[in-house]
């Protein structure tokens, strides 16, 4: 009797999600069980699969490393797919804990035996995730806590310091603290910030909320 691998996956664009889900449905050792269109609806989901897809740019704005740090904390293994690879992002969800990277470029055979090895214990590498990891050129990163790097990103953005308190919900004041940290930190790194646009530039350099950034 064949073992059937249970996985759910994560991603907002619900026509791949059903495609995906038609597809692995051929497969007799896979069962795609669990569909969501992210990190938090997916753990709300009781008992979710242990193996999961996680769309490397969802459409929230989460940063990818960070819902993947999630998932692996909360004991699932993670295999991230993407159209476009980033290889700051690569490297970032990476070093959180995902198991394997698979372009969605790929036949989904090739998902599916990166699935089997995840099953089996092991950690497979697809050779797109060895060429991208070979060329890590990312520049050394201050150490930022969830609501300086959301201050960063806001303020990048071009918003004033006081629209960045209210999208967040705090006091103007309290903006400019956090402002002064990122720039000591950033200092520290040898990266200092000595202009506004180089706030933008910092985003952008380290991967922070994506190149997309959120709406004023």
């Amino acid at each position: 009797m064949v073992s059937v691998i249970e996985v759910g996956a994560i991603d907002n664009d619900q026509m791949l999600l059903e495609g995906m889900s038609a597809w692995i449905s051929r497969l007799s050792d896979i069962e795609l069980s669990t569909l969501a269109a992210s990190v938090e609806e997916y753990l709300a989901v009781p008992a979710p699969p242990r193996i999961v897809i996680l769309d490397l740019n969802l459409e929230n704005f989460t940063d990818p490393a960070a819902n993947v740090r999630q998932l692996v904390d909360a004991g699932h293994a993670v295999i991230v797919v993407s159209v476009i690879p980033d290889p700051v992002y690569i490297a970032g969800t990476t070093e959180a804990g995902a198991v394997a990277y698979v372009p969605k470029a790929n036949n989904l055979s090739v998902l599916a035996d990166v699935i089997r090895s995840v099953a089996a214990g092991e950690t497979p590498m697809t050779i797109e995730q060895a060429f991208w990891l070979g060329r890590d050129a990312r520049p050394e990163r201050p150490q930022l806590s969830a609501r300086e790097r959301e201050v960063l990103i806001a303020y990048g953005s071009g918003r004033t310091v006081e629209a960045v308190g209210r999208g967040l919900g705090i006091a103007p004041g309290t903006v400019r603290t956090y402002l002064d940290r990122i720039k000591e930190k950033y200092a520290r790194a040898g990266r200092p910030i000595e202009h506004r646009v180089q706030f933008l530039e910092r985003v952008r350099e380290d991967g922070f909320g994506r190149e997309r950034l959120p709406p004023p």
